[in-house]
């Protein structure tokens, strides 16, 4: 058995080896072989979620910039689609229409399936990027048919079908560097972070006369109380005591989320009801958030993807984290301000809380005012 040395910080362990005692093991004697040309067609796997996608977008950026002719395509999930930008970041978007797939009509299924996987054989890829890392992204980037399928290196299942898969320096820092430790394989990439982002103007106009018209002048704030997980929401007295504190400020307070947010946005009103609220919890869809994140001064919220479309369009961003770690998925970026909890079982990682949500409840109000007025002065 041979021993491969670590290139640039980076490890690569292709099919036929393994990572033992810190070191990349070959359990052949076959030799190396020689650099691959570059690219020439690119299709990168992120099919979801949405705060996952974001975070997959500085890597695009990168590979645009390593290969400017190379052909570039992604595959999502169709309700994502709207988030990725076109060229000349991203020459194609391939989406994966899970919302039509159904056991009830597996018929239709199987037809949308087939489409799907014509569409990915289509594109003639010579390499596929998978920043998943789970069985239904590693099935998506063999479907295409890329001899080279690079994978981030926390591949947990079915990882059988990735060629390869990229340990680097950043390994265990945030996921976007992790996700850039994959592009800084196949060569440098610039320091900085970059959002390629779609088109949003139309939604910005619209939804800026929409503010107008409930009297929300600038300067706003955005709240973003929801989230995917019961563990990660922050009280709703919480906002509510600070939506008083930032209207004593003469701010103009926003309530944002998806239509699943409605109630719990309503109830944050129902706390002060003297505040001159806008809720617009369901009335925006994914380029309506970037345009609300535009439009105002800072975005404060939990762990959440409306939160991490705020820090791609460049807004300032007060995030709260409880059950999971900031400097792992947290708001990231120059603009935003991560606020842990204090708790001691903080983070968990849990869905579920048997203390009764204790690591939420435990970020004080004025310490989040505190970072919220700091951001609007660093604008």
């Amino acid at each position: 058995m041979a021993s491969l040395a670590p290139s640039r910080g980076l490890f690569l362990w292709p099919r036929g080896a393994a990572l033992i005692g810190g070191r990349v093991i070959y359990f052949s004697q076959s030799p190396p072989q020689p650099a691959p040309p570059e690219p020439r067609r690119i299709l990168i796997v992120k099919m979801s979620s949405l705060g996952d996608v974001v975070h997959a977008l500085p890597a695009l950026a990168a590979l645009r910039a390593l290969y400017p002719r190379a052909t570039i395509h992604w595959a999502v999930e169709e309700s994502l689609a709207p988030l990725l930008p076109g060229p000349p970041a991203l020459d194609e978007i391939i989406a994966f229409p899970r919302n039509e797939l159904s056991l009830r009509s597996l018929r239709r299924s199987w037809r949308r399936l087939a489409a799907f996987r014509a569409k990915l054989k289509a594109g003639r890829y010579d390499l596929s990027i998978d920043f998943q890392a789970l069985a239904k992204s590693a099935l998506v980037a063999f479907w295409a048919g890329a001899k080279r399928r690079l994978a981030y290196w926390e591949t947990r299942e079915a990882s059988f079908l990735v060629s390869q898969g990229v340990k680097g320096p950043q390994a265990q820092g945030h996921v976007m560097e992790r996700y850039l430790d994959v592009v800084r394989y196949l060569g440098p990439v610039a320091e900085g972070l970059a959002f390629p982002l779609p088109d949003f103007s139309p939604q910005r106009a619209a939804l800026s006369q929409t503010l107008l018209s409930q009297g929300c002048a600038e300067p706003r704030v955005v709240f973003y109380p929801g989230a995917s997980w019961a563990t990660k929401l922050w009280p709703p007295e919480n906002y509510a005591a600070l939506g008083q504190a930032l209207a004593r400020q003469g701010l103009g307070l926003v309530l944002g989320g998806g239509s699943a947010e409605k109630g719990l946005c309503q109830k944050v009103m129902d706390l002060a009801p003297e505040l001159p609220w806008v809720n617009l919890a369901g009335a925006t869809d994914l380029r309506g958030l970037m345009a609300l994140a535009s439009l105002s001064r800072a975005v404060v919220g939990s762990d959440s993807g409306p939160l991490h479309v705020a820090v791609a369009a460049g807004r300032p961003t007060v995030a709260l984290y409880g059950p999971n770690c900031s400097q792992r998925t947290g708001a990231y970026g120059p603009k935003a301000r991560n606020l842990a909890s204090p708790a001691p079982c903080s983070p968990c990682f849990r869905k579920v809380c048997p203390k009764d949500f204790v690591c939420m409840a435990q970020i004080a109000v004025g310490r989040v005012l505190t970072e919220t007025l700091a951001a609007l002065a660093a604008g």
